[in-house]
């Protein structure tokens, strides 16, 4: 079987920025006590901030750089907890974050890949 190539930090970016967006799709108007009172939502929830932090977990230091406001090590703590121990969610925590950190995170992540575009070949005459 051969081996998959491997994924660029830019690719693990990418797959924050779609649990980002996953989640906060998820909890759009969602109160702490819906949230509380769906386990499905609260699990979803918590499967993507894992994505999040495992994908974290493998954006190198000088891209960490170039995205000061992402708060990197936090997110992969939070991964952390809620992959080794589960049981101890502060699942209050994990709300606030929801409705705090994942709409700057957006933000940064999509102001990031805006700024990657290639630019496009324009004509003689300047069109695109």
């Amino acid at each position: 079987m051969a081996k998959a190539a491997s994924k660029t930090g830019d690719a693990y970016l990418h797959d924050m920025l779609e649990a980002a967006r996953l989640i906060h799709s998820y909890m759009a108007g969602v109160t702490f006590e819906k949230f509380w009172n769906n386990s499905e939502k609260r699990d979803a929830v918590a499967l993507r901030i894992s994505v999040l932090g495992e994908s974290a977990s493998k954006i190198d230091r000088a891209t960490e750089a170039i995205l000061p406001t992402v708060p990197f090590k936090s997110i992969r703590g939070m991964r952390n907890r809620i992959a080794h121990d589960y049981g101890a969610v502060d699942f209050k925590i994990v709300w606030a974050v929801t409705q705090e950190e994942i709409g700057p995170l957006i933000t940064a992540l999509e102001a990031y890949f805006k700024g990657r575009q290639p630019a496009r070949a324009k004509t003689k005459d300047g069109r695109i």
